[in-house]
């Protein structure tokens, strides 16, 4: 071989090797690559079982584990620690346990870390946010190591929805030792990930556990970054510093479509958004011809076009149409002219009126934007509307404290059953509840007890309907959840909002 030969050889050998040596460098890098998460607003605790929050759960939900979960398309129920559940009689449920699993503390997961947890919830002086919802366990027996009983006062034909849907499980020896206030910064869970650091509103690290029962997590490091503005959210994902997050506007889908580094992941959800008609309210929502008025001058399909870019789906009640207990009810048809005659009839001048409305920025789709037009619909018929735009735990807090105006914007869901909006919205004592009517609360707590499904059902569209004939909301849509994605990510979006880690990989 001559020595230019010679030369040429080495020369494309060295190409050879440096390309490959890169290549696995960089399979090695993504590999370990830490996944960043962003959303608006941080944590309020990291206990389980406290706080309804979503900004909440969506981050503990890898910490801690669930009896059941859902099927990620279908919504479906599916085991998870616990591997069986029956109806012993209406008033009492039986779940068989998960064996040879460990909190991330060592400690053995048993009945008896099911009947604290719930405990915890039933205990006043926790504050749980969910006690509402859990408010008719009257006792938690346990059976053995690996079998609970979970015993009611009244029949609850939907408890296996609050058990996925809000329940995960703490290890209460845990919570004995160092107490709640210590484990509210430093939980330990069955989760799949651990907790590394917790900065308030900057940041939230995790690490896997590589001990977990279900397997190692693919992905080693998490990080939750709390971003509160979405133009921030964006171009730190643009830049590659934040790889997945949720709420895309959707005026910014086709800039993430065409980046170099994003994608975008779309899922109709479970949850609804709708325009809350306050009667906690002392002023004109107290009227049920006002808030009739007001569903008439709403004009919602054209909302659902400007606004969403058609991203979501009318709803005409309180209920997503992918709800077990949704029946079809009578939308309030676009009619000005009817809405001024109905405040007419109230005593009200249109001209002379003047409310608010109270929205949150960047936690639903579009919704400051979607306030704003509201606002400009309403005032084609001469009422003022001033909008106050506020952050989201302020958002939420001027809600559960009956602080909020004339009216405002929210989302409840993912919601797969009705009692779990319909008790939680429209009675008196419930924490985001912007609508009282003795008649409704009498017509829910008759429908609560009833087992059999189609009676059930029945009873729930008879109150589906009673909402919207009283005007309770005017219903906007049923979301559609759009994701901003790292292309290297290998992420699919589910019905129940929920972020699980653990399901992720990187490619």
């Amino acid at each position: 071989m001559g020595k230019k030969m010679l030369m040429l050889v080495t020369a494309v050998l060295m190409v050879l090797t440096t390309a490959c040596s890169s290549h696995s460098n960089s399979e090695n890098n993504l590999k370990n690559k830490q996944l960043v998460i962003g959303l608006p607003s941080d944590a309020t605790t990291l206990l389980a079982d406290t706080d309804v929050n979503s900004a909440t759960d969506v981050q503990i939900r890898n910490i801690y584990d669930p009896l059941i979960k859902r099927d990620a398309k279908t919504g479906k129920f599916k085991p998870w620690l616990a591997t069986n559940w029956r109806s012993i009689n209406p008033n009492t449920w039986e779940f068989s346990l998960r064996k040879n699993v460990k909190f991330q503390n060592g400690v053995p997961f048993n009945a008896e870390a099911v009947k604290g947890s719930i405990d915890y919830i039933l205990d006043k002086a926790n504050k749980s946010a969910y006690l509402s919802r859990w408010a008719s366990i009257k006792e938690v027996k346990v059976v053995d190591n690996y079998t609970v009983q979970v015993i009611t006062s009244t029949p609850y034909p939907t408890f296996l929805h609050r058990i996925a849907d809000d329940f995960l499980v703490m290890e209460p020896g845990y919570l004995k030792k160092v107490g709640l206030k210590k484990a509210a910064n430093n939980p330990v869970g069955t989760g799949p990930y651990k907790l590394h650091t917790w900065k308030r509103n900057q940041y939230l690290r995790l690490v896997a556990n590589n001990k977990y029962w279900a397997g190692k997590p693919k992905i080693k490091k998490v990080e939750f970054r709390y971003v509160p503005e979405f133009s921030s959210r964006l171009a730190s994902f643009l830049n590659g510093e934040i790889d997945l997050f949720d709420n895309v506007p959707v005026d910014s889908v086709d800039q993430i479509k065409a980046s170099s580094t994003g994608k975008v992941e779309q899922v109709k959800s479970a949850r609804v958004d709708y325009l809350a008609l306050n009667t906690f309210s002392n002023g004109p929502m107290k009227n049920q011809k006002v808030r009739q008025a007001i569903n008439y001058a709403v004009d919602v399909p054209t909302l659902l076009k400007t606004q969403l870019n058609g991203y979501g789906v009318q709803i005409t009640g309180p209920l997503a149409k992918n709800n077990q207990d949704y029946v079809p009810t009578n939308a309030y048809p676009y009619d000005p002219k009817k809405a001024v005659s109905l405040l007419n009839e109230a005593g009200y001048n249109p001209k002379k009126l003047t409310l608010t409305l109270d929205t949150p920025n960047g936690r639903y789709p579009m919704d400051k934007q979607v306030a704003q037009a509201i606002a400009a619909q309403l005032q084609k018929i001469g009422i003022k509307v001033n909008v106050h735009v506020n952050e989201w735990e302020t958002h939420l807090s001027k809600i559960m404290q009956h602080r909020a105006g004339d009216m405002f914007l929210l989302g409840w869901g993912p919601s797969y059953e009705g009692q779990t909006t319909i008790q939680n919205l429209f009675t008196k004592s419930a924490p985001f509840s912007g609508f009282y009517d003795p008649e409704v609360e009498s017509a829910i707590n008759k429908a609560l007890p009833l087992f059999n499904e189609q009676s059930r059902k029945t009873a729930f569209g008879k109150i589906e309907q009673m909402l919207v004939d009283k005007a309770a909301w005017v219903p906007l849509w049923q979301q559609e959840n759009i994701y901003a994605v790292n292309k290297n990510l290998n992420f699919t979006p589910r019905t129940d909002e929920t972020l699980q880690i653990f399901d992720m990989s990187w490619k």
